[in-house]
């Protein structure tokens, strides 16, 4: 048996039933699997905040990598979870590792989670967050916006919302198998719907619960799918999953920024699963990262004959 194999198993038999539970009793459930990040000395420090947002506080980790590449723009990431759930604390060693190996300093936002908050709120903190990055001088090189499955979602919609409001500091933008579409009607949905660890069941609870009494709503503040024009938006990363239901829409909104004449490196690993990249000690998942730190250094690089 091999190691995805092995993992998978493990992931299905002990990931909680969340689509069965009341959705602030499906959070705790899935929070309580948090483990303390084992891999603490990756950065020189960290600073736990608050950035104000006027209506609301949220909260922020910044990473300060122990050898800074001087010319990295700034990551600001935010964490998977299905809207519902993930933290700082449950993404806190992959953004440690983010730090040390792309030498860039990463603020991590606890932003918004359905059902308290709908759609627009948690994009709209990750703008905040990037806002108040620039104001404490961490914009110098840019920022780059990252995230994963919700968190792609989010990260996608702050790109579009800083590119409509005018001089976006954003260079870049890394969506990990992103969240995207509600509507759940892609080939890949169907042919991973169960066995895969997310399951269409469970996308279908992250759905309910983050648009509420309004299910079938489709526009720019649930997914950036929404929205029409998408031409000069920042340089992005993509990375699919081929046992993941996500897959498709990932490819899909890929597809769509290239023919909106944004450059796009488009990662697609056939034998993973969702949320592969971020688990720690993961075989498949650290040689997929060593691909990622590549394309983020090619990506970000100020020589052009760097960049791919």
């Amino acid at each position: 048996m091999d190691e995805t194999t092995r993992m998978l198993e493990l992931l299905n038999a002990s990931f909680p039933r969340l689509a069965t539970m009341d959705p602030l009793d499906g959070r705790a459930a899935a929070d309580e699997r948090i483990r303390p990040a084992t891999n603490l000395d990756d950065v020189a420090a960290t600073d736990d905040g608050v950035v104000d947002a006027g209506t609301h506080g949220i909260p922020i980790r910044t990473y300060h990598p122990r050898e800074r590449r001087p010319d990295a723009p700034t990551t600001v990431y935010a964490h998977g979870g299905g809207f519902l759930h993930g933290s700082i604390a449950g993404h806190d060693g992959f953004c440690r590792r983010w730090a040390r190996t792309t030498g860039a300093t990463v603020v991590s936002v606890d932003y918004r989670l359905a059902p308290e908050a709908g759609p627009g709120a948690a994009r709209d903190d990750v703008i905040a967050a990037a806002d108040w990055a620039v104001g404490a001088g961490l914009g110098a090189h840019g920022l780059l916006l990252a995230g994963d499955s919700s968190g792609g979602n989010v990260a996608a919609g702050a790109a579009i919302g800083l590119r409509d409001r005018g001089a976006s500091p954003v260079v870049a933008q890394v969506l990990l198998y992103p969240f995207l579409d509600p509507t759940m009607s892609s080939e890949s949905h169907r042919a991973r719907a169960t066995g895969y660890f997310v399951t269409s069941e469970l996308l279908a609870h992250y759905w309910r619960t983050f648009l509420g009494e309004r299910p079938g709503r489709f526009d720019a503040d649930v997914t950036p799918l929404a929205v029409d024009d998408l031409a000069g938006l920042p340089p992005a990363i993509v990375v699919t999953a081929g046992l993941d239901p996500l897959c498709d829409e990932g490819a899909d909104y890929a597809r769509r920024l290239r023919s909106a004449g944004v450059p796009v490196t488009l990662r697609h690993h056939p034998d993973q699963f969702h949320g592969f990249l971020t688990i720690p000690g993961y075989g498949p998942g650290i040689s997929a990262a060593e691909i990622l730190w590549s394309d983020l250094h090619s990506l970000t690089s100020p020589d052009p004959k760097d960049r791919r």
